[in-house]
């Protein structure tokens, strides 16, 4: 029979099992009291203490004794909605202070906007503590929060939002909008309780489903040749981009491909002599790629970066990439990989023909995909 016990963040009366944390954990054998907590918090873990007995860490009890009932309630609907999104968590005290102190704040965040009456909860989309995203609820609209790790660059945010705002204004490609604050800007500055500045951005709510959220039969031809469209407009648009002074995001050049190889090249103990060759002749390969093509700008300019299907929503049929987060300088056929990599070999021919309405690919496409392919996996 399973135990029951009092759930630590709402309250209700739950199974629990002591066990050892999941095999995905930091550390495979320390003790946890997993929780099934089905109506409200669905399930997580709580890391625990072996002396003499398993026990729940007494620092993460302490530290929810602290807590007050609107703070309990946000962790209870943070958890719900990690896992309604197949987040697993196990929490220690530090994982709970940094959602504590995320509260805290987009609490003050959300006063610097024109909003009446709004609620907010994690979006359960990921689970970045270090940037987390978060929904904020009005009586009638639903916005998107963007909460940035403190350090962040400021010119970082503002080439996030000039790149939105280019592929808007002159592709007409959907994406996030972002929503000014009261003061007019687009990035907002909050300090709450003396606590490190942090930057935040809110974004105008983009109705839909994720393309990984779609059925095979919803994946029609024409919304495969749209997505070729969308990709290969977000590349027409850097081609010819002059960029601000300012501009500021991570380049996955030559240099940053080249580390990556030649990490993989010395992490050689466990590595066989067979997979050693492949990663050099990988390297040579590469090589010969960068002295054929370069940085040129019909091969290399701002990508997305992570166009996986889950950064893709489907709104009124057309294709809205969001999550700009890891957006940047790179290869274009990177991002045509990301994504078609997930078709079929049907689906890959008529997304290459949406993209060339709008681009050519190079006519050895089909061997850089395959180099990429190859660099995708290290």
């Amino acid at each position: 029979m399973a135990e029951k016990m009092s759930c630590p963040f709402c309250g209700t009366q739950v199974e629990y099992a002591i066990e050892n944390s999941p095999d995905w954990y930091r550390d495979p054998s320390l003790p946890v009291y997993r929780i099934n907590c089905h109506d409200e918090c669905r399930q997580y873990w709580l890391e625990a203490i072996s002396d003499p007995h398993p026990q729940i860490d007494p620092a993460i009890l302490a530290f929810l004794d602290s807590l007050d009932a609107e703070q309990r309630t946000f962790i209870s609907e943070s958890t719900r909605h990690a896992c309604d999104n197949g987040i697993l968590i196990v929490y220690n005290k530090n994982i709970l202070q940094y959602l504590v102190t995320d509260w805290h704040y987009v609490k003050a965040a959300v006063r610097l906007y024109a909003f009446d009456d709004v609620s907010f909860q994690i979006s359960g989309i990921g689970f970045d503590v270090a940037n987390m995203l978060f929904f904020l609820d009005t009586d009638d609209a639903r916005f998107t929060l963007r909460l940035y790790r403190a350090g962040t660059s400021i010119d970082k945010i503002r080439s996030e939002i000039y790149w939105l705002q280019v592929l808007w204004n002159e592709e007409q490609i959907k994406t996030l909008s972002p929503v000014a604050g009261r003061d007019d800007e687009m990035i907002q500055s909050i300090s709450p309780n003396d606590l490190p500045i942090r930057y935040a951005t809110v974004y105008n709510w983009i109705p839909g489903e994720t393309l990984h959220g779609l059925s095979a039969a919803e994946k029609t031809p024409e919304l495969i040749r749209s997505l070729g469209v969308m990709v290969g407009r977000m590349h027409a648009v850097s081609e010819t981009l002059e960029l601000p002074s300012w501009f500021t995001r991570p380049r996955y050049d030559t240099d940053w491909i080249t580390a990556k190889i030649q990490a993989a090249l010395g992490n050689d103990t466990d590595t066989s002599a067979a997979e050693l060759a492949k990663l050099s002749a990988l390297s040579s390969r590469f090589s010969q790629f960068v002295a054929e093509h370069g940085e040129e700008r019909d091969v290399f300019g701002l990508i997305h970066s992570d166009l996986e299907p889950h950064n893709i929503i489907i709104s009124d049929g057309q294709p809205c990439p969001v999550d700009v987060m890891e957006f940047g300088s790179g290869y274009y056929i990177s991002d045509i990989l990301t994504l078609s990599r997930h078709f079929s070999e049907d689906e890959q021919t008529i997304f290459f023909q949406g993209y060339q309405e709008i681009r050519p690919l190079p006519t050895d496409y089909r061997q850089q995909l395959a180099l990429f392919e190859e660099l995708y996996m290290l």
